[in-house]
């Protein structure tokens, strides 16, 4: 993502030469030197994103750089906070801030600035020298801003259609209305990842007439970590049961309670054949005798095997030519009702489309690409070619879908790639809130403000831009539309998780990173080994609620160019207003959450010292 840092950095960098702030001298030649030569090599950047996976000299020369241009940006934002001075208007101010320049430490610690910008100009321009002879430099011709529009500001792509499982969702509701009541009714649907499965159990699950059938139907989303206990209360979760405290004798009593006499659904999604010893124990705990239902979906076999599907294992298939056509056009030609009206690209098309061999996700992952590129030729046709590349040395299906998601990442505009990459910190199967992600994106500068749209707007612009793409999938909306929460396929975050690992964006274990996500299970640590950090965010599950000790606040102080700092969903072992009292020294933090945390009847004064801030 390193073409996304230097996107980032040049903003700033324009925004402060723009608005003529006062910035020392010096700064401002470095500044303009630097941006001079970022812009230069924006043209190689996006290139060399793809080629480091191939060449080592690439991805030590890219790593380099970014380390760099991250540094080059604190400087940057730490010039911000001098000319912004954040000092009240007392009648003197004006002359105040420009004299406290010359103060002998400020002097120093100019001088100390300006000599590193100079230092980080001249290992810049020793990367470029090496990284000469695998690429062609080009003049930029847009002063290296990237434009920060695209092709749709909106949700173009209506996630709730799907196509070719008409017959999938009649067997599986054929199956449902025909069981024989007195006993539990197991089903599994197995098939490799990206095929569908969590498709038609939506479908199924969401049908009207199977909604009309069973008083309790229970959605829950296994991921490969979760315990019995997390099982348990995510099903009283979902019959309206916090279950705080209760114990796994008690939940199980609870669930069967909530059950007794009624008929009910519930689907286990994406179950792993790692530990299954908690199928036996809800198994056995859960009512007979009223027609309940119990559907699986998993890719292993040995997961079939083990819930005693039998013959009742479902195994979705590929979708057929025809199909997959029809459901690239639904989501590629989306703004136009599905319909491919230029055929000139209807060749290609087929071409891409044929080259995705019938899995869902890889044909709606190179759809959304292509929705947000020109509807020219020569664009989808070197799509094509870049997709065939990818494709080349692939040894499973699995491979496939991979690639396709890879390819739809290096296309993203540079500002996309780094909002993408923040939904690494999430958990598996997490719901994640949509204005939280907008939150953050704007306060690490991720967000381009263009055509007089504000800050939020073009952070829903962010959104959309990887919501058409399929690669963020909308979960939850109101009534009139307004998208609340998303979720990634497991699939899409497995990329996302190794692409931010190889770029020391984020890591599972919270090693060598500049990003962290909260949850219950939270190691502080890892704070401690990561004083570079830019983003906290609580990515805690719906339901659960992080323990944390007023120890972190007093790490966090430590990382002193935090940008954004999420504590929602947190209790302290100590008074809120102590934990702002520690965080208030982080001069560069832009956004500070603290929804569903300890009461606060005011916000302590030591608050007026973030001059950076943004979003509270």
């Amino acid at each position: 993502m390193v073409d996304a840092v230097v996107t980032v950095f040049l903003e700033k960098t324009l925004n402060v030469l723009e608005e003529n702030r006062r910035v020392v001298t010096e700064y401002r030649k470095h500044l303009k030197d630097l941006q001079s030569e970022l812009q230069y090599m924006q043209s190689f950047l996006k290139d060399a994103e793809r080629q480091k996976r191939k060449k080592d000299v690439l991805r030590t020369l890219v790593a380099d750089l970014r380390e760099l241009v991250y540094e080059a940006e604190d400087i940057v934002v730490d010039c911000q906070l001098e000319d912004g001075g954040g000092v009240e208007d007392d009648g003197n101010n004006e002359q105040r801030p420009w004299l406290s320049r010359f103060y002998p430490s400020r002097v120093s610690l100019q001088y100390k600035k300006s000599k590193r910008l100079k230092e980080i100009n001249e290992s810049i321009t020793a990367i470029k020298t090496r990284a000469e002879p695998y690429f062609k430099f080009t003049t930029p011709s847009n002063v290296g801003r990237d434009n920060g529009t695209d092709r749709w500001s909106s949700q173009a792509y209506d996630h709730t259609q799907v196509v070719g499982l008409e017959g999938d969702k009649r067997k599986i509701k054929e199956w449902l209305f025909r069981s024989n009541e007195s006993e539990l009714l197991k089903m599994a649907f197995v098939g490799m990842g990206g095929l569908g499965k969590t498709t038609i159990a939506q479908e199924v699950f969401n049908d009207k007439e199977i909604e009309n059938r069973f008083e309790r139907r229970i959605w829950v989303s296994v991921s490969q970590t979760f315990t019995e206990e997390q099982i348990m209360r995510s099903i009283l979760r979902n019959l309206g049961d916090a279950s705080v405290g209760d114990d796994l004798g008690t939940l199980l009593r609870k669930i069967q309670q909530y059950l007794l006499g009624k008929r009910y659904l519930i689907v286990m999604d994406d179950v792993w054949d790692k530990n299954l010893s908690w199928w036996d124990k809800i198994y056995q705990g859960l009512p007979r005798g009223q027609g309940g239902s119990v559907i699986v979906t998993t890719r292993s076999e040995s997961v079939a095997v083990k819930v005693q599907a039998k013959d009742k294992t479902h195994r979705p298939q590929l979708l057929s030519s025809d199909n997959s056509w029809l459901l690239f056009c639904k989501v590629a030609f989306a703004a136009n009702n599905g319909a491919c009206e230029r055929p000139e690209l209807e060749d290609v098309g087929k071409e891409i489309v044929a080259k995705c061999k019938g899995l869902p996700l890889t044909i709606k992952a190179v759809g959304g690409l292509l929705l947000c590129k020109e509807h020219v030729y020569h664009e989808w046709k070197r799509i094509a070619e870049y997709f065939q590349d990818e494709l080349k040395n692939n040894t499973s299906e699995v491979d496939n879908v991979m690639s396709s998601l890879q390819l739809s990442y290096d296309e993203l505009p540079s500002h996309l790639k780094a909002c993408f990459l923040t939904l690494s910190l999430y958990p598996e199967d997490c719901v994640i809130p949509k204005q939280q992600l907008v939150h953050g994106w704007i306060g690490e500068g991720f967000v381009m403000l263009r055509n007089g749209r504000s800050a939020t707007e073009s952070g829903e612009d962010c959104f959309s831009g990887l919501t058409n793409r399929c690669l963020v999938e909308v979960v939850d909306k109101t009534y009139s539309g307004t998208i609340l929460t998303c979720k990634i396929h497991d699939m899409v975050r497995d990329l996302v998780i190794d692409i931010a690992k190889n770029d020391s964006f984020s890591n599972p274990e919270g090693l060598n990173c500049r990003h962290l996500g909260i949850s219950g299970n939270f190691d502080e640590k890892q704070i401690k080994a990561n004083h570079r950090l830019r983003g906290v965010v609580s990515t805690t599950k719906t339901g659960e609620v992080n323990k944390l000790s007023a120890d972190l606040a007093k790490k966090l102080t430590e990382c002193k160019y935090l940008r954004v700092l999420d504590i929602s969903k947190s209790i302290f072992d100590a008074p809120l207003s102590d934990i702002l009292d520690e965080i208030a020294s982080l001069q560069h933090l832009a956004c500070l959450s603290m929804s569903n945390t300890h009461p606060l009847i005011q916000l302590p004064r030591s608050m007026e010292e973030l001059h950076n801030l943004q979003i509270l």
